[in-house]
């Protein structure tokens, strides 16, 4: 009889342990071969009159186990080069030592290149670094990486939306979606009006701190994100509901509750209801993708999209103009003269305003709002210049920070140069340098909306107000948050009215 003790106890736990980690890190086939493998084993072993202890068992299942999760994480031959990974963790040490993700994949990238690879929990990953790497694997090779990796983060939405679904459910809603705004004006010259009528009482806000120091916080979110609630709820945010932002996935599921409650076909009133109306008529298909979870997700990642682009970038521009007076200047000068007094900017001016327009276009490289995009999932193997075999399965990360700071195309990336996008005519030049929509098929649906708020909202503020730091203050600092969106720190200003 088999005497277990508490050592044998704890041994047995522990192997359990590793069975359960070679299940998650392997392939199902390759772990349940592995588990018949090692019974048959200890039956052959029982069957010839081995007398094994508990201890003995465990021990070896340990060593097999670990030796075989030692063998899956050793880099394919035809892999990109990167740092050596440990047992189970993988190259996990290697973001977790007190440097920023960012940081980290720029030394990376200086010792292995624009595309190399790491190892992190059951997951191979791939790093890509610069313009022409990101456009051969999501632009040449973007059939086979632009589904969403299975992690937990996009799990919870379950294949729902925009920005988290995969396959067919994602290419199905995102036209639909892109083709159904296009309808209401969706990054059409003709939504020009509905921009400056909502950036009117914003103007009178800020005018209304008379020169007082002010943080812009969410009303500036919310005022950006108006023009596009508008077609897509039907309704605008107040400016005095400060939390909306962070209860907004509950305030649309009441909304398109209210939309079903007042639901008419013949009165089309916005986004909601054209979905609504596709539900009605999908109805009948018991294989419809048109379903109200899938609505609610949408809408969620259609303002949330909308808000973190429009205003982060905003708040960058009026950080950077605190800290370079001669460029806010220059720029009002150019709107003085293009634009006059008596009425705002409008999108016919931007052909007499380049230098603002290189304003804007540092504003969103330097300020980096996306340093790295969502991950994107490898649905089939393909071979990366006849360098490397990219498998299936594998995590592929696109680094934009890596395009915003190449010392290539910007010298000197680190300083702010509204110049650099200024040829030696004066005329606007470089905008397909800059990646900050992301690029391939997941790009943002929404970069013709956001360049059009861009322009309208900071060259309407530089021309209305002087913007200077708070009285007694240094300008705000140029360090980011260094989160997964990189949003300026919490700062104030002021904004002097100007006589027009």
């Amino acid at each position: 009889m088999i005497n277990i003790g508490i050592l044998d106890w704890i041994l047995l736990i522990f192997a359990l342990f590793i069975i359960y980690v070679n299940l998650i890190y392997l392939k199902k086939s390759q772990s349940i071969t592995l588990i018949i493998f090692e019974c048959i084993c200890y039956a052959l072993g029982f069957a010839r009159g081995y007398n094994f202890e508990v201890s003995d068992l465990v021990v070896t299942i340990l060593v097999f186990d670990f030796l075989v999760l030692w063998t899956n994480q050793q880099r394919p031959v035809t892999f990109p080069p990167g740092p050596s990974p440990l047992p189970i963790i993988g190259n996990i040490l290697h973001l977790g030592n007190g440097k920023h993700t960012v940081d980290v994949f720029r030394s990376l990238r200086k010792k292995y290149g624009d595309i190399f690879s790491l190892s992190l929990g059951p997951y191979w990953v791939v790093v890509v670094n610069g313009k022409d790497c990101l456009k051969e694997i999501f632009v040449k090779n973007g059939e086979f990486t632009s589904d969403r990796p299975p992690l937990y983060v996009m799990n919870l939405f379950q294949n729902k939306g925009i920005v988290s679904s995969n396959g067919t459910n994602w290419k199905a809603q995102r036209s639909f979606t892109i083709s159904k705004l296009r309808q209401f004006g969706f990054g059409k010259r003709s939504f020009e009006s509905s921009i400056i009528e909502e950036l009117k009482p914003f103007l009178n806000w800020i005018q209304s701190y008379n020169g007082q120091p002010f943080a812009l916080d969410s009303i500036l979110n919310a005022s950006t994100v108006n023009s596009l609630m508008q077609i897509v709820v039907g309704k605008r945010f107040e400016y005095n509901d400060e939390n909306i932002f962070d209860k907004q996935i509950d305030y649309f599921k009441s909304e398109v509750e209210e939309h079903k409650k007042s639901f008419d076909q013949d009165n089309i009133r916005d986004f909601i209801d054209v979905y609504l109306k596709e539900m009605q008529i999908q109805d009948q298909n018991t294989h419809t993708i048109f379903k109200e979870d899938q609505l609610t997700c949408i809408v969620n990642d259609l303002i949330s999209a909308g808000t973190e682009t429009t205003a982060t970038t905003i708040r960058w521009a009026i950080v950077l103009l605190l800290n370079n007076i001669n460029v806010q200047n220059k720029m009002r000068k150019e709107i003085d003269v293009a634009v006059g007094p008596g009425r705002v900017p409008t999108l016919a001016d931007r052909h007499n305003m380049p230098y603002s327009e290189a304003v804007i276009l540092e504003s969103l490289r330097f300020g980096n709002i996306g340093p790295l995009s969502f991950p994107h999932l490898v649905t089939e193997d393909f071979i990366y210049k006849d360098l490397y075999v990219i498998p299936k399965g594998s995590v592929v990360i696109p680094c934009l920070d890596s395009v915003a700071f190449d010392e290539t195309w910007f010298p000197e990336s680190n300083v702010f140069k509204p110049e650099r996008f200024i040829d030696e005519e004066g005329k606007l030049c470089n905008q397909d340098k800059i990646a900050t929509f992301s690029l391939g098929r997941r790009v943002c649906p929404g970069e013709a909306l956001a360049r059009m708020e861009l322009f309208l909202y900071l060259t309407s503020m530089v021309h209305r107000f002087e913007f200077l730091p708070v009285e007694g203050e240094d300008p705000p600092s140029l360090e980011g948050t260094k989160s997964l969106a990189n949003n300026p720190l919490p700062f104030k200003f002021r904004a002097i009215p100007r006589e027009l």
